[in-house]
């Protein structure tokens, strides 16, 4: 960023903002492999598009973060099927 300051003096700021995402997504890993040993369990095969979509970036259907927390809370419940 670049501007004067009092008595029109020149000012460069500049910014360097490094994160690293993998520990942040380690509570999203924990929660996908939990619902897929629900799904395990009750037999069920093929995607799982509750937790798919409240964590995955590329849902195969996507919900907007609301519908899809409440879809995962269903099916931690045993009242959705996928």
């Amino acid at each position: 960023m670049e501007g004067k300051t009092f008595g029109d003096v020149p000012m460069d700021i500049e910014l360097r903002l490094s994160v690293e995402d993998s520990p942040n997504s380690a509570g999203c890993v924990i929660d996908a492999i939990r619902c897929c040993k629900l799904g395990l369990e009750r037999g069920i095969g093929g995607q799982l598009t509750s937790i798919s979509s409240y964590v995955m970036k590329h849902p195969p259907i996507q919900f907007t973060d609301d519908e899809a927390a409440a879809n995962v809370e269903a099916f931690i419940n045993g009242e959705l099927e996928r």
